[in-house]
């Protein structure tokens, strides 16, 4: 049972809404039962910074490797609630400030390592410790200490109440790694990952793609009253090019693909050895403005950005009417959607005469960042035309990702375009990592103590309504200082080979493949 404080019977539920995790795709369920053995050949186009789970930069891109060799003491459940996962159980306190958990038993790392309540505080002491400075920290920042009470029991105090607490311990900043291992590789540990999760990390061959094996001491349990999971093993490739993917995955060479554009739906569907997967997130397009110094911590000049954009035009040409354009990042399936919200408007003469006033004069020239990847390079084309019409002269420069993200977290660019899957666990998880206080992805550079106060006081608050506000709070500075350009948001598909059966995807649209099996081919 799992207990929850008086008056926040919702708080679990206001976790979760941003979608249904677990989701089935429409890949049929096979009738027989499952078969077992094979390797399944994944392609995603992010190459991972890390495979510990609080190192990564990536969130959802990171999951599609991460949650096959990981779990935390949650998961979220079909219907987009926490369910049990190490943890059997968890109660609150009557204040609502802390969390005891009780353990699953039997459960031991790959390496050995028994799982206990030991290893659930080194995980998060760890996750929250300033010298680690880690990544995900963010995510757990409402912890104050953890208390082992026995072996299987473990007490989480909050520094306050906290609306987003549970969720952050289902996501990344909650997997749990194996102590020895941590202890034993150091600063290596991310190419040396060791979790408890349904298969284990074999290689990382750097550029071309993760291998991992079956873990024979899974603790679950497949149809066939057999431990999971059915696969001997998957390799995850890396391929950024949706073309290369598309071709991969029509031979047979790739059996799953992580997100594909809109342009390349119509041959999935045609191909009746193919099956495309609806995933319960999307992509959030967008731009960012080095706000730190010139030229762009000029607000005039970031208004006539945001005014010379046909944002429309570029979000049908690009998603072929699976599309929407959005005030903000926040998806329109999220609790913290705000319709309400000016989006800015397309106005190429009040663009000119922004410019002018901002004085930056005729043929203004500055650069913009991207990652290699599609349709980034496609939509900022798009955006190079249309500032072009208003007297902006923007060079486009293409980086790999590994190579932009420090570039553009250290302040050495002009503008930069970056996409983000929505919605997510909790809305924090956007809100804090991208717009709070000391925040590990404050890609603009913001100093703005209003929208850090709303994102703070939204983390803490557990009625959603109230959070709701607040969060509405912080997109409307965000909009007002015009310290982004927010483009579009984007629905996403994945593709799978019929051969893949039984596919289900978390909350944030990254797969979960203990329960795949292969039918013949």
């Amino acid at each position: 049972m799992h207990r929850q404080p008086t008056g926040r019977r919702t708080v679990l539920k206001a976790a979760a809404a941003a979608g249904a995790a677990l989701a089935l795709p429409n890949t049929a369920r096979a009738a027989d039962a499952p078969i077992r053995g094979g390797t399944l050949t994944c392609s995603v186009d992010v190459q991972p910074k890390s495979l510990d789970p609080i190192m990564g930069d990536a969130p959802t891109s990171d999951r599609y490797s991460l949650l096959n060799l990981y779990e935390g003491l949650l998961r979220f459940n079909g219907k987009g609630d926490l369910e049990p996962a190490l943890a059997e159980s968890w109660t609150w306190n009557n204040d609502a400030t802390a969390i005891t958990f009780k353990l699953r038993s039997g459960v031991v790392f790959h390496d050995g390592t028994p799982f206990n309540a030991d290893a659930v505080a080194f995980n998060l002491q760890r996750a929250i410790d300033p010298a680690v400075n880690a990544p995900r920290r963010r995510d757990l920042a409402d912890i104050a200490s953890v208390d082992v009470i026995d072996p299987s029991t473990v007490r989480v105090n909050l520094k306050a109440t906290s609306g987003a607490a549970l969720a952050s311990l289902a996501v990344e900043a909650g997997m749990m790694c194996s102590p020895t291992a941590v202890k034993k590789f150091g600063a290596d540990y991310g190419r040396n990952p060791v979790g408890t999760g349904p298969f284990r990390f074999v290689e990382w061959i750097a550029g071309t793609g993760v291998k991992m094996v079956r873990n024979d001491r899974y603790w679950r349990m497949g149809a066939d009253r057999k431990p999971l999971p059915y696969l001997d093993g998957i390799y995850l490739r890396f391929i950024t090019n949706t073309a290369v993917k598309m071709v991969e995955v029509r031979s047979g060479n790739v059996q799953l693909t992580d997100t594909i554009t809109p342009k390349d739906f119509e041959a999935v569907l045609a191909d009746k050895s193919l099956v495309l997967v609806n995933n319960p997130v999307g992509i959030s397009q967008w731009v960012a403005f080095n706000v730190t110094k010139p030229p762009f911590n000029n607000h005039k000049l970031r208004q006539a950005f945001n005014a010379a954009l046909d944002r429309e035009g570029m979000m049908k040409a690009v998603t072929r009417g699976f599309g929407q354009v959005t005030p903000t990042l926040i998806a329109p399936s999220s609790w913290a959607f705000d319709p309400s919200l000016k989006i800015p408007k397309y106005d190429p003469a009040r663009a000119k005469q922004l410019l002018a006033e901002a004085g930056v004069g005729p043929n203004f020239a500055c650069t913009m960042n991207i990652i290699q990847r599609d349709p980034d390079t496609q939509i900022a084309q798009f955006m190079q035309a249309q500032l072009r019409n208003v007297g902006v002269n923007m060079r486009i420069e293409v980086l790999e990702r590994q190579a932009f993200v420090p570039r553009v977290l250290a302040y050495q660019y002009e503008v930069s375009m970056g996409r983000i899957n929505v919605p997510r666990a909790d809305p924090d998880h956007v809100f804090g990592p991208f717009f709070g206080a000391n925040a590990a992805q404050n890609w603009a550079g913001i100093k703005n103590e209003e929208i850090f106060s709303a994102v703070d006081l939204a983390r803490r608050e557990t009625d959603r309504a109230k959070r709701k506000v607040l969060y509405s709070r912080a997109q409307r500075l965000l909009l007002e200082n015009d310290y982004y350009a927010f483009l579009f948001f984007r629905q996403t598909k994945l593709v799978a080979s019929r051969r893949v059966q039984n596919l289900k995807l978390d909350i944030g649209g990254a797969w979960l493949l203990a329960d795949v099996w292969l039918a013949k081919g």
